[in-house]
């Protein structure tokens, strides 16, 4: 009996003794209704960190539509950036979600699954863009979840 009540004493003192890395969820918007220019060339996956309206114009176009929703995502690049994934041109129905955006006490952390599917008859640039308040000085990463 003795021999149990210092195991889980001992058990206690180990686990309030484990370090707690508390991480925040820093809010975000889906930027729609944009497009990859023709313009980008990427062979490979495109993780990128969009700080001016020059930068993402030589990027993106926009992709706007009759109606009430027809109009793309507004960005302020004075407060905020965009945080885009951009996959190559490919003939696969591909799916990019975000999963979670957290901040610790070193970096930014952007999640994120990468879904392919069947192929379909035309070629396609998928990608995600998603709005972020102006980062402070700590990193992004991102982190591919598979």
């Amino acid at each position: 009996m003795k021999n149990i009540i210092i195991i889980l004493l001992g058990t206690l003192l180990i686990s309030s003794c484990a370090v707690n890395n508390p991480q925040k969820d820093i809010p975000y918007i889906p930027a729609r209704k944009y497009f990859v220019k023709k313009t980008f060339d990427n062979k490979d996956f495109t993780e990128k960190i969009i700080t001016s309206q020059d930068e993402f114009d030589q990027l993106f176009g926009t992709a706007t539509t009759m109606g009430a929703n027809g109009k793309p995502t507004p960005i302020d690049f004075s407060n905020e950036n965009v945080l885009a994934l951009i996959y190559p041109r490919t003939n696969l129905e591909v799916k990019i979600t975000p999963v979670s955006l957290q901040e610790n006490e070193q970096n930014i952390v952007y999640s994120y699954k990468v879904l392919e599917g069947a192929p379909h008859g035309f070629m396609t640039i998928p990608n995600t863009l998603i709005i972020i308040p102006k980062a402070n000085s700590k990193k992004i990463i991102f982190h591919k979840i598979k």
